[in-house]
């Protein structure tokens, strides 16, 4: 099509069919390796930039403290944009905790949330919204889960005996704020406000902004949503065999990088 400016626009009609087969790439071929490398860092940084902008606490929106990654099936971390470093040494666990209590009780929709320390979390103010992906497009009853998209934020109070829920003298973890174990708090895609109401505004010591959380959680959701979509345009493109396999490569090739 011509346009205004005699420049032209061509627009497929016919999507290309890929030439890369899983056959042929049994060890990884190096500019794929880049090209995978790369694609599944700007999902997570686009994951970012959704968190950061419907964000609603400055600490999130202006701060931007903030992490999202991908992660495998297993829980080991893929990819994640250049956020806060003591996040995503620790985000893995968070996913692998999450595996672990729920194991077969995953479905497409499901999304969790957690801030506790023993289970990769940091301090009760970074909570944690993991959600799976799923196969898209199957005749199976129960689609394949692929991977895991996880975004952590820094809350501008979770509760506790002060402010900001980081008190010098706290004793005990309570006084920090509200404790987040593992809470499935979307099923079927849908949000659970009063479920999160009741745990952020019954305990001890609550949240002093419950209404600022869940806004900022339903940004973290956004975020997460925005990462299953890419990797489902990844699947489209590439095959979820292609993708799965050079998950496995970037993992073999960080480790041989790190050796």
């Amino acid at each position: 099509e011509v346009m205004d400016d005699l420049s032209i626009v061509l627009t497929r009609t016919v999507r290309q069919k890929s030439r890369h087969t899983i056959e042929s790439h049994n060890q990884a071929d190096p500019v794929l390796l880049e090209i995978f490398n790369r694609r599944f860092m700007n999902i997570a940084e686009q994951m970012g930039l959704v968190l950061e902008r419907t964000s609603h606490s400055v600490n999130i929106k202006e701060r931007m403290d903030f992490s999202c990654a991908l992660f495998t099936a297993d829980g080991e971390l893929i990819a994640n944009a250049p956020h806060i470093p003591v996040h995503l040494g620790s985000m893995s666990d968070s996913v692998r905790a999450v595996i672990e209590k729920h194991k077969n009780d995953i479905s497409a929709g499901d999304s969790f949330i957690l801030n506790n320390p023993y289970q990769g979390g940091t301090h009760l103010p970074d909570i944690t919204v993991i959600t799976p992906v799923f196969e898209q497009d199957t005749n199976d009853q129960k689609p394949s889960l692929l991977f895991f998209v996880a975004s952590r934020g820094h809350h501008a109070d979770i509760g506790g005996i002060t402010p900001g829920s980081m008190p010098a003298s706290s004793q005990s973890i309570i006084e920090e704020g509200v404790l987040l174990d593992n809470i499935r708090f979307v099923k079927n895609y849908r949000l659970d406000e009063a479920l999160l109401t009741k745990l952020l505004t019954e305990g001890q010591y609550p949240a002093r902004k419950p209404d600022q959380n869940i806004a900022d959680l339903r940004a973290q959701l956004a975020a997460n949503h925005q990462g299953i979509s890419e990797l489902h345009k990844l699947i489209e493109e590439f095959g979820p065999d292609m993708v799965d396999r050079y998950m496995a490569h970037v993992l073999e090739n960080a480790e041989s990088t790190v050796r």
